[in-house]
Parts: structure tokens; sequence; C-alpha cells
């Protein structure tokens, strides 16, 4: 638990980088955002998209990443909450060529520096007890 501390900010940073943003899902370990009853618990989403091969197991992956990427920065109160929050966004940034696949570029790139902020910032240390 040591992690979510406001003094750790740069192991956050280093740990982030090293593991090219993978490290998410352990900070969603910590701030306890995964829910028993969500989607990415029951095994026979993966079950089938591993039938279909590797395309819809990967997508499964992908999705699972970004909704717990914002899981997280839900739970740490990064600015922006009204756009990201929503699949809407991203479903839109989706559709659009370019342009949206540009946002939505962008707007992954914001999240993932905005929870490192926050955490050096000190929103982490709220949930060392819980």
């Amino acid at each position: 638990m040591g992690l979510l501390k406001k003094e750790n900010w740069f192991v956050n940073l280093l740990l982030m980088i090293l593991t090219q943003g993978m490290y998410i899902f352990v900070l969603a370990y910590f701030l306890k955002v995964y829910r028993k009853d969500a989607w990415y618990a029951d095994y026979r989403y993966w079950c089938i998209g591993a039938l279909f091969f590797i395309f819809p197991v990967f997508l499964l992956l992908l999705i699972f990443w970004v909704q717990t990427t914002c899981m997280v920065a839900r739970k740490l109160n990064v600015p922006g909450k009204e756009l990201y929050a929503y699949p809407y966004a991203w479903i839109l940034c989706l559709i659009v060529p370019v342009i949206g696949w540009t946002l939505l570029l962008v707007m992954f790139i914001y999240i993932q520096v905005w929870i490192l902020v926050m955490i050096f910032k000190g929103e982490s240390e709220l949930y060392l007890n819980d």
C-alpha cells in the first residue's frame, strides 16, 4: 500500500513507464475499483473471446484496460470525468476516423498523466486505510 503515498509518485511514474501503462491494474487493485458483478469478472466472456481466436480476446483486454484506467481516474478525482467517464465519448472517438482516433489517443494519455498528477497531489492517500 506504500505505493499510494504522495512521496512515491516517482515510483508510480517509473512503473507506469516500464510496464507501458499496464501498472494501472495494480493501482486499480490497491484502490479497490474492481467489482465482482462486472462483465470482466464473468469467465464466459473470456471463454467466448478465446473460442473466436486472438482478436476478440485482444479487444476484451483493450476495453478492460481503458475501463480500468477510467475507474482509477474517477476514484482519484481526475478533472474531466464528465467526458472520459462515459462510454459515449470513447465510442464517438472510435467512429470518427483520423480526428476521432487522434482524440482517443490524446484522451487516454491525458488520463494516464493526470492519474500520476493526482497521486503527486495526494489524492490516493485517502484510500490507504481501506
